[in-house]
């Protein structure tokens, strides 16, 4: 009988971010240092990315407090919580459109993603597994709302 590799679990946070624009820059920065420590160094990338995403999302569309918090089990859950109980929702948007594809790159980059509302808020989050080259062909479902 083979052994198991055991897989150490980690949260961490959850860091207050700035109600501003510097909040995108912080949560990266808590990316940068959190994810080595953790031994996850080829998920920085996309993560910072996927997080910069969250937040502006938070920012344009929800209040106060804005908080980040990370969860390592076998994959990496990022979460943003905001005070607003609304739960987001793909916007359609069209070739010279600025605004209104942060979810659809969520959904296109990470394993798997969703939100959970509760009495303070709501929570945005994405997972990103090992292999962050091929997102979402584990066959779980993406987008898929708590």
């Amino acid at each position: 009988m083979a052994a198991e590799a055991r897989v150490e679990s980690f949260v961490g946070g959850p860091w207050s971010l700035p109600w501003s624009p510097t909040a995108c820059s912080s949560a990266r920065t808590v990316i940068r240092d959190v994810l080595p420590q953790w031994g996850l160094d080829d998920l920085v990338p996309t993560a910072e990315l996927l997080v910069s995403e969250l937040v502006s999302n938070a920012l344009r569309h929800a209040s106060g407090p804005l908080r980040l918090t990370l969860e390592r089990v076998s994959d990496l859950r990022c979460l943003v919580s905001d005070g607003t109980a609304d739960l987001p929702r793909p916007a359609d948007a069209g070739p010279e459109d600025e605004c209104g594809r942060g979810l659809t790159l969520v959904d296109t980059l990470a394993a798997r993603w969703g939100c959970e509302g509760g009495p303070e808020g709501k929570s945005v989050w994405f997972e990103l597994s090992g292999d962050a080259c091929a997102p979402g062909l584990d066959g779980d479902t993406k987008g898929d709302a708590a």
